[in-house]
């Protein structure tokens, strides 16, 4: 039986237990964005629209995917072997926290709406809506550095880095949740949204080393990250 000193060893040596709380979720950008940089900005000050940069930081919660491996039994003489054929993959489930411009749930209303024309009865093609997603693991950064520069709060991560993400191929939501609204004082209203996707893959990491970002102090909004 392993002691105590073995499994801290161990530990330290991978630099930690990997933690649940840890991930990062690239979603796509807007999907009703036009205009470039200016035309985005002016999209997200009149409706609320939020892009994807913006949903990654109210990711409340999401799963890593996991593959099954179909098999069928064929009979060799007297014994039963399973003979594989195929794969199945689950769809992923994803929760975000709403803020008051109700931006994350008009995301994917925007892309349902890319989906299924609701006026017309019409569909569109897989090409058209299907997008990668990608979910990261990520290591908690040993050194936490902040501080002000001027009218900018930067805060710099040392340490941190992606040590598993998966990439979502083709993925598209095919359930957006009913939001339940109650008289609780604290309660915060998530969106619970399911993404359906032909395969995922391993890819590459999406956090360094070194991880910095700044914003204004007063909440106008991330100007790095």
């Amino acid at each position: 039986m392993a002691s105590i000193d073995q499994i801290k060893s161990l530990a330290s040596s991978k630099m930690g237990f990997a933690r649940s709380n840890q991930f990062l979720v690239e979603l796509p950008s807007n999907f009703e964005s036009t205009g470039g940089f200016l035309g985005q900005i002016a999209g997200f000050l009149a409706s609320g629209n939020m892009g994807g940069g913006n949903l990654n930081l109210l990711c409340a919660s999401t799963t890593l995917p996991g593959k099954q491996i179909l098999t069928n039994e064929r009979r060799v003489g007297m014994e039963f072997q399973k003979v594989a054929y195929g794969y199945a993959v689950d769809d992923i489930a994803m929760s975000f926290y709403a803020l008051n411009d109700y931006g994350t749930r008009k995301y994917f209303d925007s892309w349902r709406a890319s989906i299924l024309d609701e006026n017309t009865q019409g569909v569109k093609y897989k090409s058209q809506y299907a997008k990668d997603v990608k979910i990261h693991q990520l290591r908690k950064p040993i050194l936490n550095l902040g501080g002000d520069l001027g009218p900018l709060k930067i805060n710099i991560g040392i340490g941190g880095d992606t040590v598993y993400s998966v990439r979502l191929k083709n993925a598209f939501p095919t359930s957006i949740g009913a939001i339940d609204l109650n008289n609780e004082l604290d309660g915060l209203v998530q969106v619970n949204v399911q993404l359906s996707y032909t395969n995922w893959e391993n890819t590459s990491g999406g956090q360094g080393w070194i991880q910095a970002s700044a914003g204004f102090p007063s909440g106008l909004g991330n100007i790095l990250g």
